[in-house]
């Protein structure tokens, strides 16, 4: 369950926080028009992201993977799509 939304100069990121006890943060993965997801920052802990390295008039696809304290990663919920105008 991920959601974007965008504001007036970014585009925020929810999804639903993973309740696994091993749960080590999470990776955000984002693309840019149809291209290829390339992971975002580093490990998040809260299950939310505002992206701010983005330009009006583009398309962006995310992706979240949860990762566990071994470095296991899950497989990616999404893709969501938001366009900043």
């Amino acid at each position: 369950g991920v959601t974007a939304a965008t504001a007036p100069n970014s585009i925020e990121l929810s999804w639903e926080r993973n309740t696994e006890p091993d749960l080590a943060g999470y990776h955000i993965y984002r693309s840019t028009g149809g291209g290829p997801f390339g992971k975002v920052g580093d490990l998040l802990q809260l299950p939310s992201y505002s992206d701010r390295d983005i330009e009006r008039g583009k398309t962006y696809r995310y992706a979240v993977s949860a990762i566990d304290k071994t470095g296991n990663e899950s497989a990616r919920a999404g893709p969501v799509e938001a366009t900043l105008r």
